[in-house]
């Protein structure tokens, strides 16, 4: 009786599952194509004696949003605050970052390897001045800016490799000699030039240069030899978030053959055991409602209602008047099964010829006088 009065109770969640499941689908599935106005910029460098091109299509109001930022909020901290431009949470930059690694896990490499494929793509873009390019003496640039505007000064190729490394999970500093600035990327045992922050925690980075051909992981430029150099942690809680949300990119690098018109081949760099290097940490996840509300405001405001509803229902179910038990569908107990016992089933069939007492049928002897039965 009770399975009958829950039944509706039953099927109104189990059609508002259903609702809040198809409507999830519905809004996840890909929309029309919006008109999109993108900046092509094409990408070629050379790491491991292979040579690798990358088209990017990038959304020019994306762009747009950067370029917007003013000179103040750039550099109002100075070199310690240029976490403000390390957009690690720009879906487009961390597609890019995505690509990067996906590639360079197909070619089977390890961690340092990792790391120096991705330094190689940096270091490709040309040196520019901000005097010439911006018109400014200083003049920082978020990771986009840097692709788009074809390279930028060390603190601009320095953001843009800095933001990528922590994408795929590597520990990254900025380390910011006179007149400069670099990276710093978490490692032990390698070969080269380090600085241990902080002081007594044995975590070693090591120097990274964005701005020339073929400095690897360690190798510091000499004119910075022996010169002091401030560390800077990367807070990525300050940094710039657009309010624009774009498509991400759909390439992926390509290897291509080595030309003799095309950039020379570089020699394979000199490590040590790849192992060395840290691997890549387990970075805390994204709290899923962050996603579902930035990324798909109608499928939250959807499960709002279907959430609702099955309150409501739920409500409505609990207080409507449970109607009297009917007499027809009482169930009353069952008469008694009456036993019998064995003796009852069995009788008495046969009687002794010498003292006339009754004998069961199977009795061979009688049970009274013990002589056999004829």
């Amino acid at each position: 009786m009770n399975s009958l009065k829950l039944r509706p109770l039953k099927v109104s969640v189990t059609v508002t599952l259903v609702f809040i499941i198809a409507s999830s689908m519905i809004c996840s599935m890909p929309v029309g194509a919006q008109n999109v106005e993108y900046i092509e910029k094409n990408f070629a460098w050379d790491y491991d004696g292979h040579h690798w091109t990358w088209t990017l299509n990038i959304p020019k109001e994306l762009y747009e949003d950067y370029k917007q930022v003013s000179l103040y909020r750039r550099t109002r901290d100075g070199p310690a605050g240029y976490g403000f431009l390390t957009t690690t949470y720009d879906h487009y930059v961390r597609m890019l970052a995505d690509k990067l690694n996906e590639t360079a896990t197909q070619m089977g490499y390890g961690s340092y390897d990792k790391v120096s494929f991705v330094l190689a793509f940096v270091q490709s873009l040309p040196y520019t001045s901000d005097n010439v390019t911006a018109g400014y003496n200083e003049y920082p640039r978020f990771p986009i800016e840097t692709l788009v505007d074809d390279g930028g000064d060390c603190e601009d190729t320095s953001i843009l490799f800095a933001t990528l490394t922590i994408i795929m999970g590597f520990g990254t500093i900025y380390i910011n000699p006179t007149n400069h600035y670099a990276v710093g990327i978490l490692g032990s045992g390698l070969r080269g030039t380090y600085w241990e922050h902080p002081v007594g925690s044995n975590k070693t980075y090591y120097y990274c240069e964005t701005t020339g051909n073929n400095f690897k992981i360690g190798q510091l430029p000499i004119e910075f030899t022996g010169k002091r150099a401030y560390l800077y942690d990367i807070d990525e809680t300050k940094q710039y978030t657009p309010t624009i949300v774009v498509v991400p990119p759909k390439s992926s690098p390509t290897q291509a053959p080595v030309t003799s018109s095309g950039p020379t081949q570089r020699p394979t760099p000199t490590r040590t055991d790849d192992t060395n290097l840290t691997d890549p940490s387990l970075q805390p996840v994204m709290p899923l409602s962050f996603n579902l509300v930035s990324e798909n405001p109608a499928l939250f405001v959807v499960i709002v209602f279907a959430i609702g509803a099955s309150i409501a229902l739920t409500v409505w179910s609990a207080r409507r008047p449970r109607p009297a038990a009917s007499a027809s569908v009482s169930a009353s107990p069952p008469p008694p099964v009456a036993s019998t016992s064995l003796e009852n089933i069995e009788g008495e069939g046969k009687t002794c010829s010498h003292c006339g007492a009754g004998n069961k049928d199977y009795a061979a002897f009688c049970e009274k006088c013990g002589k056999q039965i004829a």
